[in-house]
C-alpha cells in the first residue's frame, strides 16, 4: 500500500519501490492509516507483489476499483500491476504491516520465469486476493507474512524472505482465482495509468485538468469519470493528495522550511499548503515534521 516517498518513477511511470535494502528487491515495513492524507493511500501500481496483513483495526482496500473490507487478523494480496491503495472514510485509526516482493527475487532462471513466474504476475484474470485465517492456504500466507516481519525488523535476511517467497507463490499459484470479466477494463486502467504517471511525473509543476486529460489521450469529462470510478476522487484531488503524501517525506527526513516544501511539491503557495495540510492530517506541517 506504500506510496514510495521520496523515490523517482520508473521509465513506464510505475513506482519505484524503496526497498528496506536499495540492492535487495523485498519491502517489509510496518504502517498506520493515520500517516496518509484523509486516512487514505494514494492509488499507486508497481511490479512488485503487495501483501498486506492488518494488526489492528480495519482498513478498506480498492483493487482497480473493487472494494474490499479487511479486518484484524485478515490480508490481501494485490497482484503485479494493480492500482490498489487503503483507506478509511470514517477516519479510524488501522496498524498493519505492507511487504513488496518483487518478481525479480526468483527470476534467475529462464525456464521458471517462463513457466512458473509469469502465468502468475501476467494473470489479468488475478488481480487479487483476500486472505483470511479460516482458509487453510491463505491462513499459510498470513503466517508467512507474520513471519517474514519479524526476522526482518532490524536488518533484511535474504535466505528467509527467499524461502517464504518461494512458499507464498506457490500458494497463490495453486489457487488463483478467476475473474472472467476482468479484462473488460483494461482499455480504462491503460488510460489511467497514463494519466496517474503523468501526475506522479509532474507534480512538482504546475497541472491542469487538461494537461491530465490530455496525457490519458481522452476529453475532461471521461477523465474526471475515470478517476471517481477507480480512485474515487476528483483528478485535481488525487493531485492534492499525491503532494501531500510528498511533502510528508520531505517533513521527515530534511531541514527543508515549510515554504520551500510546499513549493517543491507543487504549491501555488504556502498558505495554501498548510490550510491543506491541515484539513487532511489535523495538524499543522511544522507539529508533523515534529512528531514523525
Amino acid at each position: 500500500m506504500e506510496v514510495c516517498q521520496g523515490s523517482v518513477l520508473n521509465s513506464d511511470l510505475s513506482e519505484n519501490v524503496a526497498y528496506n535494502n536499495p540492492v535487495f528487491p523485498a519491502y517489509i515495513k510496518r504502517g498506520q492509516l493515520s500517516n496518509y492524507p484523509d486516512f487514505r493511500a494514494v492509488s499507486h501500481w508497481h511490479d512488485d507483489l503487495e501483501f498486506i496483513l492488518i494488526l489492528e483495526g480495519q482498513m478498506s482496500y480498492d483493487v482497480n476499483g473493487q472494494k474490499l473490507s479487511l479486518q484484524a487478523g485478515e490480508g490481501i494480496f494485490v497482484n503485479s500491476r494493480c492500482f490498489h491503495y487503503g483507506y478509511s472514510d470514517a477516519h479510524n485509526e488501522c496498524i498493519f504491516i505492507c511487504i513488496l516482493l518483487s518478481p525479480l527475487l526468483l527470476s534467475a532462471n529462464p525456464y521458471f520465469v517462463e513457466n512458473c513466474l509469469n502465468p502468475l504476475i501476467q494473470n489479468m484474470h488475478f488481480p487479487y486476493q483476500k486472505l483470511v485465517p479460516a482458509i487453510q492456504w491463505q491462513n499459510a500466507i498470513l503466517r508467512d507474512l507474520e513471519v517474514l516481519y519479524e526476522n526482518n525488523i532490524d536488518e533484511i535476511q535474504p535466505f528467509i524472505i527467499l524461502e517464504k517467497a518461494v512458499h507464498i507463490f506457490r500458494l497463490l499459484s495453486e489457487n488463483m482465482d478467476f475473474f472472467p470479466d476482468y479484462d473488460k477494463n483494461a482499455e480504462d486502467i491503460l488510460t489511467l495509468t497514463a494519466m496517474i504517471g503523468y501526475v506522479q511525473k509532474n507534480y512538482p509543476n504546475k497541472i491542469l485538468l487538461k494537461d491530465i486529460s490530455a496525457a490519458g489521450c481522452c476529453c475532461k469529462t471521461k477523465c474526471t469519470l475515470l478517476f471517481q470510478k477507480y480512485l474515487n476522487a476528483s483528478p485535481m484531488l488525487y493531485l492534492n493528495r499525491y503532494r501531500l503524501e510528498k511533502s510528508t517525506f520531505l517533513l521527515r527526513n530534511t531541514a527543508m522550511s515549510i515554504t520551500e516544501i510546499a513549493y517543491a511539491c507543487g504549491f501555488s503557495n504556502t498558505s495554501y499548503f498548510c490550510e491543506l495540510f491541515r484539513k487532511y492530517y489535523d495538524m499543522a506541517p511544522g507539529k508533523w515534521g515534529r512528531m514523525v
